[in-house]
């Protein structure tokens, strides 16, 4: 008998390595502290809001500057609802200032400089349009709006596809600034049933270069592999080349918006060759086979022009500012899925009858409408300058005039960013719900719908119900959707407390904001910067 041999020694199982701990970033030691050292009944505001006085302004502006793009869009979304402005308030201007100003991307021909609008926004990257030319296409796996799905939507948002607001983690708001392209328009062939508003108003934006990576390689106007040419968006790069001399290497970004949500004086003042900055949720558009991207709807836009010097003598010219936010979001969901789907149900209702009665005596569509526009808390700078140079041969000051009205939950403030530079931040907090506007009945024949959306009307099998006399009947009383009047942005505070020509450096925390509840706009504004001589004799004195 062999002898019996011991079994070999087992070896013991790697040991697998610690993941790397995650930097604590500025605060993390500090609100651990707090957490651990606070009283019994210390509430999470007070724990958080002192964690962030804690740090001090170097370590904060260097903390800002390393930073991540993820982390610097949810600056605020930390700190207690309640302490955002007074957070906001109680950070230095040196703070809030970049670092130094970005550099200037090209201006049109015969155009003013882009120095008079920018922004330090940087959009949340994503990932495959980095190295895939058709990213876009793929978000629907290369379908249009349909009877199937995907897409559910005819426009998919780019990060989330089955989100419907912008501004939250999964769903973050994009920015850019450009320059206006092509003459402002109203759409004519937008879906009845998700835009109560009125249909699209529209506008192309030539983005700055750093910005390019929001289109789609269709947003030239042609599509790579097809040849297919988009005729609004050849168009408009077109002109963006020969007629205000912009390169436009990677075409256009379409803008689109219900048109009641965008007052008409804000639409007057988007004109071609405009310095425009633009901040909302990035779609591809699933109704065209381009698949084109856009900002569709916009959350928040400003409009810079030169414009003449204010009266009294001693300025330079001036640049202008409108800023305007959207005040609702339409949502393109049904309770069986997109206006497709749920105008199947809808007629399937009137074909069932019983006892001759039919389930439904009309085929109604009635878009939902979210009275808070965005999720999140989405923060946006913008940096302001004159139209022309500080003189050289005179004494001037960087002076300002501004009013904006705002609602409950939103903050802004205006400052000294250095570098003859004025900034403005816009924190779009937590808001309540806003009110709506008056609803009235709007009726869509079925014949409409064929002449627009004729698959839409064929999957329906009309022409067969129609043989039917109760449906038939039915069906020309048409479509039953909503139609809302278009809401104001105006308030009896938009002439109270504003903010007079005064030096930037001399600026008072209370002047030029007015808070109003009872509209529904987030805010909107004005804002003129300009150099303002200085009279040495009268200084003296």
């Amino acid at each position: 008998m062999p002898p019996k041999r011991n079994p070999p020694p087992k070896k013991a199982p790697a040991r697998k390595a610690r993941p790397k701990e995650a930097p604590a970033g500025p605060f993390g030691k500090a609100f651990l502290h707090n957490l651990k050292t606070a009283p019994p009944g210390t509430s999470d505001s007070e724990i958080v809001v002192e964690t962030l006085r804690s740090v001090s302004t170097r370590q904060l502006k260097a903390a800002l500057a390393r930073a991540t793009e993820q982390e610097r869009n949810l600056l605020f979304n930390a700190v207690p609802a309640d302490q955002i402005k007074a957070i906001l308030w109680s950070l230095p201007s040196s703070v809030l200032a970049p670092a130094e100003p970005p550099p200037p991307p090209p201006s049109p021909k015969n155009g003013p400089p882009s120095t008079i609008l920018q922004t330090t926004y940087t959009s949340m990257e994503y990932a495959p349009a980095k190295h895939d030319p058709d990213w876009a296409a793929k978000i629907s796996d290369g379908s249009t709006l349909g009877l199937g799905s995907p897409p559910p939507w005819e426009w998919v948002s780019v990060y989330d596809t089955n989100a419907e607001k912008e501004g939250a983690l999964n769903n973050p708001a994009v920015g850019l600034t450009g320059w206006v392209v092509a003459a402002p328009s109203l759409s004519q062939g937008d879906v009845w049933f998700t835009h109560p508003f009125g249909f699209d108003w529209e506008y192309y934006i030539v983005p700055d270069p750093q910005y390019e990576n929001l289109l789609a390689a269709s947003n030239t106007g042609t599509t790579p592999g097809t040849g297919d040419i988009d005729k609004d968006y050849d168009e408009a790069t077109t002109h963006a080349r020969d007629v205000l001399g912009l390169p436009a290497p990677k075409g256009v970004l379409g803008v689109e918006t219900d048109q009641d949500l965008a007052p008409r004086s804000f639409r007057d003042a988007v004109t071609d060759g405009a310095r425009i900055a633009t901040f909302g949720r990035w779609i591809v558009d699933c109704g065209h086979e381009d698949f084109h991207t856009e900002i569709h709807p916009p959350l928040l836009m400003a409009v810079a022009k030169p414009a003449q010097p204010p009266a009294g003598g001693g300025a330079s010219a001036m640049t202008s500012v409108q800023i305007m936010s959207r005040p609702y979001t339409v949502s393109q969901r049904f309770a069986e899925g997109n206006f497709i789907r749920h105008l199947l149900a809808e007629v399937a209702k009137v074909e069932t009858t019983i006892f001759g009665i039919p389930l439904s005596t009309r085929v109604e569509a009635h878009p939902t409408v979210f009275t808070t526009p965005y999720a999140g808390r989405p923060y946006i700078k913008l940096l302001v300058q004159p139209p022309v140079p500080r003189s050289k041969l005179r004494p001037q000051r960087l002076t300002v005039s501004f009013h904006f009205t705002h609602r409950n939950g939103v903050a802004v403030r205006v400052y000294d960013a250095g570098n003859d530079t004025v900034g403005v931040i816009i924190v779009l907090g937590d808001l309540n719900p806003a009110p709506l506007t008056r609803k009235h009945n709007w009726t869509v024949d079925f014949d409409e719908l064929g002449k627009e959306y004729a698959y839409v009307y064929d999957a329906l099998e009309i022409v067969d119900i129609l043989l039917k006399p109760v449906s038939a009947a039915i069906l020309a009383r048409g479509i039953l959707t909503d139609r809302y009047d278009a809401p104001s942005a105006s308030s009896p505070l938009d002439t109270q407390n504003v903010a007079a020509p005064v030096a930037i450096d001399q600026l008072q925390p209370w002047a030029g904001y007015s808070e109003d509840d009872t509209q529904p706009f987030p805010i909107y504004g004005w804002l003129n910067v300009y150099w303002q001589g200085i009279d040495i004799v009268k200084e003296a004195t």
